[in-house]
C-alpha cells in the first residue's frame, strides 16, 4: 500500500450535513442498568466497576460473520455482545466474587469456555476462548499488582490522560485507538462510578460497525485501493487498521463538536444502528426493516423503520452499500 495518509479523506461537509441530522434528535440514553445484561443499582461499587472491568476486556468479536455468536436463554434469543453480557450477568448473579481478582487471576481456557457457552438451539460457545482467558488473567495480575485489585483505583483523579495510559498496561486495553478504554469510561460514568468527563476529552469507541457507517454516510472517504480490499474481504496490516480507526474517530470527533452531541450519547446512537439499520449485508435502506423490537427504536424514541440518515447518507438505497463495509481486521481483541 502507499502513504496511508493519502488513502482516507474526512468529507467535512459530509460531516455538517450530519451533524445537523442528529441535533434534530432527542436521544434516550441507556443507563446500563438492565439486570439481564447489567448488575443493578445500590450493587456494591467496586464489584460493579470491577463486572464492568472484565467484561469490557472480553468484549470482541464473539463470533464470524457465518457463525454469530447466538443463542436461546429462558426462552429469549441473545446475539453478539448481548449473549455475552447476559451470561456475564447470569454469573455475576450466581457468583459476584467471580469478577474478583483473586479469581480472574487463574481463570483457565476450559472455565471461559463452559462460562461463555450455550445449549439451545444448538451448542456453541464463544470464538476464541483461549485469548479471553489469557485477557482476563493479565487484566486480573496487574489489577491486583498495581491498583490493589480495584478497578475504581485507575480511576483515581480527573486527568482522562491518565486514566487512558493506565488503561493501556493492560492487555485488553492496549489498542492505540482505545475502543475498550473509551467503552469502560462511558459505562462506569453513566453508572456514576467515576467523575464526569469535560466533552472534549472523550472520544467515540470505534469498532466495526462505526467504521462500516462512516464509510458509508461518506464521513469518511477511503481511496480505491482500500475500497478493493474491502471488496475482497482481505485483511488490512495492523498499522492500517489501527490509521483507518484514527480518521473515523477524528471525523466522529469534528461531527460532537458541530452537532453539540457527547461522544459516549453519540456512539449509543451509532453503535445501535450499526447492528440493527445498517448491517453488513442487510441495510434497511435496501431491504427495509421487519424488526419486532429494536434498540434503535427505544433510542430514537420510536422511528418509521427508516433509518435515520436515509436523505444523506452517499450509498443509501444504493447495491454499492454491499460494497462499502467496514475494512478486514481478523486477528484483534481491540474491538
Amino acid at each position: 500500500m502507499k502513504n496511508m495518509l493519502e488513502e482516507l479523506t474526512i468529507d467535512l461537509n459530509k460531516c455538517k450535513e450530519v451533524a445537523k441530522a442528529i441535533r434534530s434528535l432527542t436521544l434516550r440514553l441507556d443507563t446500563f442498568t438492565d439486570p439481564n445484561y447489567y448488575p443493578p443499582k445500590n450493587e456494591d461499587p467496586d464489584l460493579v466497576a470491577n463486572y464492568f472491568f472484565f467484561m469490557v476486556a472480553i468484549d470482541h468479536r464473539t463470533g464470524v460473520q457465518s457463525k454469530p455468536f447466538k443463542g436461546i436463554i429462558d426462552g429469549r434469543t441473545y446475539e453478539g455482545s448481548d449473549l455475552l453480557y447476559r451470561l456475564g450477568m447470569l454469573k455475576y448473579k450466581e457468583d459476584p466474587e467471580f469478577f474478583t481478582t483473586d479469581r480472574m487471576r487463574n481463570i483457565t481456557t476450559e472455565e471461559v469456555t463452559k462460562w461463555l457457552s450455550v445449549r439451545k438451539p444448538n451448542y456453541m460457545t464463544i470464538r476464541d476462548p483461549e485469548t479471553r482467558a489469557m485477557l482476563l488473567r493479565d487484566a486480573a495480575i496487574k489489577l491486583e499488582e498495581l491498583y490493589s485489585g480495584k478497578a475504581l483505583n485507575i480511576f483515581k483523579g480527573k486527568d482522562v490522560g491518565l486514566w487512558l495510559r493506565r488503561l493501556s498496561e493492560f492487555l485488553a486495553y492496549s489498542d492505540p485507538v482505545a475502543k475498550k478504554s473509551f467503552l469502560l469510561i462511558k459505562f462506569l460514568e453513566r453508572r456514576g462510578l467515576i467523575p464526569k468527563v469535560r466533552d472534549e476529552e472523550l472520544r467515540v469507541p470505534v469498532d466495526n460497525h462505526l467504521t462500516r457507517i462512516a464509510f458509508r454516510l461518506g464521513i469518511v472517504i477511503p481511496d480505491e485501493e482500500i475500497i478493493n480490499y474491502i471488496r475482497l474481504g482481505r485483511e488490512v496490516s495492523y498499522y492500517t487498521d489501527i490509521f483507518i480507526r484514527l480518521i473515523v474517530r477524528e471525523a466522529y470527533s469534528i461531527i460532537c463538536v458541530k452537532a453539540g452531541i457527547r461522544p459516549t450519547y453519540l456512539d449509543d446512537l451509532l453503535w445501535s444502528l450499526g447492528r440493527t439499520c445498517c448491517t453488513i449485508d442487510r441495510p434497511v435502506c435496501l431491504y427495509g426493516c421487519d424488526r419486532k423490537e429494536c434498540n434503535t427504536r427505544n433510542i430514537l424514541g420510536g422511528c418509521n423503520k427508516k433509518c435515520i440518515f436515509m436523505d444523506i447518507c452517499s450509498v443509501a438505497g444504493s447495491k454499492k452499500a454491499l460494497e462499502i463495509r467496514e475494512h478486514t481486521k481478523i486477528n484483534t481483541w481491540y474491538y
